[in-house]
């Protein structure tokens, strides 16, 4: 029974081979670029899939590096997926959140388009008690970022697939629901995860149906935005800024013209990480739950993809 580590960062593999080393000795740990035994392998720590699945034949379980799990619907069923929670990586998502309102509240992504362009120009000043944020995706970082939003005084929307309740939040659900919200909200948040609902969720149509001039936060998923659409937004002046940290392709490409938009600051996936020994410590929990016959903690659910 061994795991392995299909990741390079330095830190998490030697937060695994440390966490493991005390508490699962009896679990060797090899890494991607070690010579192991493919059929030695039943457990596997990694951020994107595999080209082959087969190649493991006794794989049991695919730990996620993150939250996200979109990247593994080729994953044959049998095999157990295990998402990543940790606490800290949800506070560095909504201290993101809460950054990103503000600045574009109060025209950030604008006067850095004119700083480039040299243009002394100034944007009307609102405040965040003038400001509705509309938060798309109310799981557990979505909740927490609309309670951190509403105690500095924003107005805070939110919607969901499923109906929820957050004291001091007016939550909807459904299409109408959302044209609702879209029509009032002078920011838009993206926390959904990625599934076939919302896969190029943020279109022409989508942007449209947003008050004129109202500014995107986008920190789901990249195949979430058609990001030509958007351009053509940003353009027309229908979306009036936007903060983007999540891409199709990434490394975004020097030559992507997504660098290119108006009123766009772009930032390189940094929303969040999650914590190199929270990490390690969390795969350690779930296999000594598995040796004593307990469940798994944090399943996906492959019906819901989250």
């Amino acid at each position: 029974m061994t795991i392995l580590l299909n990741v390079t960062d330095q830190d998490r593999l030697d937060a695994f081979h440390e966490t493991f080393a005390r508490e699962l000795p009896e679990i060797p740990v090899v890494t991607s670029d070690m010579d192991y035994a493919p059929e030695d392998i039943r457990y596997i720590f990694t951020w994107r899939p595999l080209d082959d699945w087969a190649a493991l034949p006794n794989l049991e379980i695919v730990f996620s590096v993150s939250a996200g799990i979109d990247q593994f619907g080729a994953l044959p069923e049998h095999i157990t997926l295990v998402k990543m929670v940790d606490p800290k990586n949800t506070q560095k998502v909504i201290d993101y959140v809460l950054a990103a309102c503000l600045s574009c509240m109060r025209d950030f992504p604008t006067y850095a388009e004119r700083q480039r362009q040299k243009t002394w120009e100034t944007s009307p000043i609102v405040t965040t008690a003038e400001t509705t944020v509309t938060i798309l995706g109310l799981g557990e970082i979505g909740e927490k970022a609309a309670r951190t939003l509403a105690s500095v005084g924003f107005t805070v929307t939110g919607w969901a697939r499923s109906p929820r309740e957050i004291e001091g939040v007016t939550c909807k659900t459904g299409e109408d629901g959302l044209d609702n919200l879209l029509a009032e909200a002078d920011i838009v948040v993206c926390l959904l995860p990625l599934t076939d609902e919302t896969r190029g969720l943020l279109s022409h149509d989508f942007f449209n149906r947003m008050k004129k001039g109202a500014s995107l936060v986008h920190a789901g998923r990249g195949a979430q935005c058609v990001f030509a659409d958007l351009g053509d937004a940003l353009q027309s002046g229908q979306v009036g800024n936007a903060i983007v940290d999540v891409f199709d392709t990434e490394p975004l490409p020097p030559t992507d013209p997504i660098w290119e938009m108006p009123n766009l600051l772009i930032t390189p996936h940094v929303a969040g990480r999650t914590d190199a020994r929270t990490s390690a410590h969390n795969v350690s929990l779930n296999l000594q739950r598995l040796r004593d016959g307990k469940d798994l903690l944090w399943c996906v659910d492959r019906g819901k993809g989250y």
